[in-house]
């Protein structure tokens, strides 16, 4: 199910992902630069080869790798080895760990927040986004524990996947053929660093309630205006949660394809529980759940309210989720055939 692998077979796989940079369509690039600002960016339209063009695009338009002075090639072996990282999961693969690297990108061009980051902030929030998902195995912390994995051991049974994630991020950075950082002085290491931890961390879903708390404190009438203002590493944190949730607030034929995915990959984990005599996962059990059920669920009682609180707290963000309650509405004219029989299996 999991593989943790020695360093030496990390860089085993990290020195064939560095070979070729793959060659360039030019149509398909030219697409998707015109839509890489927009939410309405459909990743799976693309291939995989083009959303590694794509993501050098997203970093070269901040500035980057410029800005830090960090060489090109450096930058384009990272980006390699990210997507040679990620597993051919139905949800959590490079698709996703693009998909939410550039809606990241959305979310920190409409906040403004793309203007009030330092480079080495910025950066490390574009970075943070490639790899929060890094060797993800497709399935949830709960079951890591549950089935007394290497990961949960090695991490303590405390956020163990978003633990590896970081881990293996910095792996791949530090790898002697890659050294991303190797021109960073030791101030901006440091400042690197701790940025790609937090908002890495913070994608972790059981953190969910400390981050919803916090938002309503800080808008919650009568809340002295200096203290409603978001301090930089708080909001990078709470970018990188919508971003990862963001599936919700694309396009109802977007949001559609990655329901029915998310939806593949939980039921996959309640296989393997079954299999294996586990207790069942409520929302993984294929012979009782719904996918259509499950995304209503979701938007009434978990990512909804947050995003509400989200737009009061940054209000450049309120018309990039205008789309979440028109796909709920929509989500009432839905039932698991008709997703079905839409889709098909093109998704």
């Amino acid at each position: 199910l999991l593989w943790v692998g020695t360093m030496s077979e990390a860089q085993g796989g990290a020195e064939s992902a560095i070979a070729v940079w793959p060659k360039l369509d030019q149509e398909a690039f030219e697409r998707g630069q015109q839509e890489l600002d927009q939410f309405a960016f459909d990743a799976l339209s693309y291939t995989s080869d083009d959303l590694v063009h794509l993501t050098l695009e997203i970093f070269t338009a901040l500035g980057f790798p410029g800005k830090v002075n960090m060489p090109m090639m450096k930058l384009k072996k990272f980006i390699l080895c990210v997507r040679t990282c990620m597993f051919d999961n139905p949800y959590h693969n490079w698709f996703h760990a693009f998909d939410v690297t550039q809606t990241t990108y959305c979310l920190a061009i409409h906040s403004g927040m793309t203007k009030t980051l330092s480079d080495i902030e910025l950066f490390a929030l574009i970075v943070s986004a490639l790899c929060h998902d890094l060797e993800h195995p497709g399935v949830n912390n709960p079951f890591l524990v549950a089935s007394r994995s290497d990961l949960a051991t090695l991490y303590n049974d405390r956020s163990v996947l978003e633990n590896h994630h970081c881990c293996r991020a910095f792996q791949l950075m530090l790898h002697s053929e890659i050294q991303l950082l190797a021109d960073f002085s030791g101030k901006d290491y440091s400042a690197f660093r701790s940025v790609v931890l937090n908002n890495i961390l913070a994608t972790d879903m059981a953190r969910h309630g400390e981050y919803t708390t916090k938002l309503k404190r800080i808008t919650e009438a009568g809340t002295p205006h200096e203290d409603k203002q978001l301090d930089p590493q708080f909001a990078m944190e709470v970018i990188m949660k919508c971003a990862d949730t963001s599936n919700v607030l694309k396009p109802f034929d977007i949001a559609k394809k990655w329901a029915m995915r998310v939806t593949d990959e939980f039921f996959l984990q309640g296989d393997k529980e079954r299999a294996a005599h586990m207790p069942l996962t409520p929302m993984c059990d294929r012979t009782s759940q719904g996918r259509v059920a499950l995304q209503k669920g979701f938007v009434d009682f978990v990512i909804g309210p947050f995003y509400r609180l989200v737009g009061d707290a940054m209000p450049g963000l309120q018309e990039s989720f205008g789309l979440l309650w028109k796909n709920r509405e929509a989500w009432n004219q839905y039932d698991d055939q008709r997703l079905l029989e839409e889709l098909g299996d093109e998704y």
